[in-house]
């Protein structure tokens, strides 16, 4: 599993706050250079936001307000070519042909015939059926439209706010929403209130983001993709049935989403399995809402769920491989590894119960004494955390007293010798847990609970030992 050391926030370094949950999202549409629609209340940064990153990529770039709009402020002055009696676009600093990025802002409230025109920049790059062959970028913003909108109260403030027609809405593969300044916590509201707006901060290396989630999404695993295909698959029906049906379209343009999506995280540092890639790319990607019909969050996560359970567990899945692990050890170190979205508290409690339970009693006094010393066992509920904490307690408090008589039946000759034999041997291999190896033995002999090969035991705790203490170095 991929960790990374620091965990990084670009669109707070743009100088934008509150949309931390959307820096993966918002560096995917960067990477893939697929149309991306921001919806949401006035006065939420989008703007600002799309203008500060083609200004942050030094991009050619073209702010158009598509409510003002006219097809000449994109073509330029049409003039006869003496030559050839053609018409000719005479290019002005506002036309389209040269930019690299194209930004309609209130493209909800412009002319249904201009909408028209958009679809061939928006979805083709061209324009009269003439390629602009420069345009990378693709952007739009909007208020939300009247309707059962996910912005309550807002369909008076924006009854000039129109619902996107369908089709121009189906070209954007990204649709964000961005939320009001009181849906943000409270140190959120703070934090924008006082350093919105502020210089982008000169570390930020956007470009160098961009490269390396592309470079990342490249080598995303074949068994990963074919995860997401079945995904995208299983999700046809429940969306139909729920009357969000989508498009073919729709369907390529999650696939390439939720792989987008997943390799961003990984270069943000962020911990998120491909599962919940695919929920942030199904909730970034149903262009409902810009037609002004409501998409409620635990509707799409019902869906999100069913659609996992039809495709099956993802290869990076945890507990894919939790499961598949034969040794103890190993299968607790692999849960005390993942994060905690992924393997809850209750569940790792159970995890370890079982596999405590399953194991004979030299063993389990072994991997308990380990457990209890991981950094995870934090997570563990207190009944489990009393049952990995009984052995330790009785070990070290046999560890404690001065003296101790035990008395050694002739039957037990035998294994009093190779408890003996074993521990001058962890006293002359140097063992880092002589000590605490040594008392395990000997409380076991003492307790005579069960018998126990002590080389076995010492074989078990070292082999436990190095998963375990592995995976806390990999969780530091």
């Amino acid at each position: 599993m991929a960790r990374h050391s620091r965990r990084t926030f670009p669109l707070r370094e743009l100088g934008i706050f509150g949309l931390d949950h959307l820096d993966a999202v918002v560096l995917a549409a960067l990477a893939d250079a697929r149309p991306l629609l921001l919806i949401g209340p006035h006065g939420t940064a989008k703007s600002e936001l799309l203008n500060r990153l083609a200004g942050l990529l030094g991009l050619e770039h073209r702010h158009y307000n598509a409510s003002l709009l006219s097809f000449d402020d994109l073509l330029g002055y049409p003039v006869p070519d003496r030559d050839t009696g053609e018409l000719q676009f005479l290019k002005t600093p506002a036309s389209i042909w040269g930019a690299q990025s194209v930004f309609l802002d209130e493209i909800s409230r412009c002319r249904p015939e201009t909408a028209n025109k958009l679809f061939s920049i928006v979805h083709e790059r061209r324009l009269q059926g003439i390629e602009l062959e420069d345009l990378v970028y693709r952007w739009a913003a909007m208020n939300p439209p009247p309707g059962d909108g996910t912005f309550e109260g807002d369909d008076e403030l924006y009854l000039g706010s129109f619902p996107l027609d369908p089709a121009l809405a189906d070209r954007f593969a990204w649709i964000l929403e961005v939320p009001p300044l009181d849906a943000l916590s409270a140190a959120t509201r703070r934090e924008l209130i006082e350093r919105g707006g502020e210089p982008v901060a000169p570390e930020l290396d956007l470009w160098s983001l961009v490269e390396r989630v592309r470079r990342q999404r490249e080598r995303i695993p074949a068994l990963e993709r074919a995860w997401a295909v079945e995904w995208v698959d299983a999700l046809v029906e429940p969306l139909r049935e729920a009357e969000l049906a989508m498009s073919g379209r729709r369907a390529r343009f999650l696939l390439e989403s939720v792989l987008g999506v997943h390799a961003a995280s990984r270069v943000l540092g962020r911990t998120m399995s491909l599962q919940d890639s695919g929920l942030v790319a199904l909730a970034c990607g149903i262009p409902h809402r810009a037609w002004g019909k409501s998409v409620p969050e635990e509707q799409l996560g019902g869906i999100h769920r069913l659609a996992c359970s039809i495709a099956g567990s993802p290869p990076d899945d945890p507990w894919r491989a939790i499961r598949a692990a034969r040794d103890p050890g190993r299968k607790l170190a692999l849960a005390l590894e993942a994060p905690a979205s992924a393997v809850s508290g209750e569940q790792l409690s159970q995890l370890v119960a079982d596999t405590l339970a399953g194991l004979p009693v030299a063993q389990r006094w072994a991997l308990s004494l380990l457990v209890a010393r991981h950094p995870g066992a934090a997570r563990l509920g207190a009944p489990v955390m009393e049952m990995v904490a009984e052995p330790v307690g009785v070990v070290v408090e046999f560890s404690t007293e001065k003296e101790r008589t035990v008395m050694v039946h002739r039957s037990r000759a035998g294994l009093w010798s190779r408890v003996l034999e074993a521990v001058e041997e962890l006293r002359k291999e140097g063992d880092p847990d002589e000590v605490i190896l040594g008392n395990l033995l000997y409380t076991l002999f003492a307790r005579d609970e069960a018998p126990f090969d002590p080389r076995e035991v010492i074989g078990c705790f070292r082999r436990w030992r190095a998963a375990l203490e592995g995976a806390g170095e990999k969780a530091a």
